[in-house]
């Protein structure tokens, strides 16, 4: 057997000519649904520019909390997730009503078990309110876990309310001055 090798040829160079020729486009007027906008004179107001106006803040709600902390805004898709496939519905039907950060008392989260033994340690986590239909949802969390709390077996911190005022008649100074003869 004989071998063919190193003699190679190189092919004659050939130009390639389009198979079709292109045209020039044309313009095809076409009716739309919608008149297109107006572009307006100005774009913008210079002296507008220049001044300072004061921009309105809004108080924290409790709400926006999932929208400025990303782990709030998980904990409470998540709780979402679980109460969409609870009630088998879609996600978007769960609406969020509230969250707020806790510190819960211990590991039960504020949802405690008969006989079950909890960490005794302070647990920083959420409480999150849902409503799907006419029927509200409350969720407790660390930033592990997602559990559904019934609201009658829901313990909240002493702290949750905030703090009361002391009145005048509570205080212990009072009680002592209105003790004393005068």
């Amino acid at each position: 057997m004989s071998a063919v090798a190193g003699c190679a040829t190189a092919p004659a160079e050939t130009t390639v000519e389009p198979t079709i020729a292109l045209m020039p486009p044309t313009v095809t007027p076409l009716p739309t649904r919608v008149p297109p906008t107006s572009t307006p004179e100005t774009q913008f107001d210079a002296q507008a520019l220049n001044t300072r106006q004061a921009v309105p803040t809004q108080d924290a709600t409790p709400s926006s909390l999932a929208e400025s902390d990303p782990v709030a805004a998980s904990l409470v898709s998540a709780a979402q997730r679980s109460l969409s496939g609870l009630l088998n519905i879609t996600q978007r039907r769960v609406q969020l009503v509230e969250v707020r950060q806790v510190t819960w008392p211990d590991g039960s989260l504020g949802c405690p078990q008969p006989d079950v033994a909890y960490t005794q340690a302070l647990v920083n986590g959420y409480r999150i309110v849902l409503r799907a239909g006419d029927t509200e949802y409350i969720y407790h969390t660390d930033f592990d876990r997602v559990y559904p709390c019934a609201e009658d077996a829901e313990v909240l911190p002493a702290d949750f309310f905030g703090t009361p005022e002391a009145t005048a008649e509570a205080t212990p100074e009072m009680t002592a001055e209105a003790t004393e003869p005068a």
